[in-house]
């Protein structure tokens, strides 16, 4: 499980490089590795990542009101927010009536939020190292 965690981090680090470099080259890089001329992203993806976000950041505003100072790791974080872009993201591709093949990307998403948040648990991470 560790393993398919830092290939995941590893796979999404490099990709997430990736647009950062493709924006200063004036080209667009949308998941899964779709590259396109232009500076273009799908309205439904963007509103996907905005929404994800958003929650994101009320989920940490709530935690930190209720339990003020709780130790996360950061693979945990990149699981919650992958958790909230998989799931209010699909919201988005739902409003937006967009093709079934495109709800693959949230799905991976979610498996992905699992495994990392899973992969940072404190029991978990012990329980490998017995």
């Amino acid at each position: 499980m560790r393993l398919v965690a830092k290939l995941i981090v590893i796979i999404l680090s490099l990709f997430a490089l990736a647009i950062v470099f493709g924006y200063i080259l004036d080209r667009s890089l949308v998941f899964p590795f779709t590259f396109s001329d232009d500076l273009y992203v799908p309205e439904h993806r963007l509103q996907a990542v905005r929404l994800g976000t958003a929650s994101t950041f009320a989920y940490f505003g709530i935690r930190y009101i209720f339990y003020q100072s709780t130790k996360l790791y950061p693979i945990q974080f990149m699981g919650i927010f992958l958790f909230f872009l998989s799931t209010v993201g699909s919201v988005s591709y739902y409003k937006n009536n967009v093709n079934i093949s495109e709800y693959l990307v949230p799905l991976f998403f979610l498996v992905s939020s699992i495994v990392l948040y899973q992969a940072g648990k404190p029991e978990f991470r012990s329980y490998f190292r017995k």
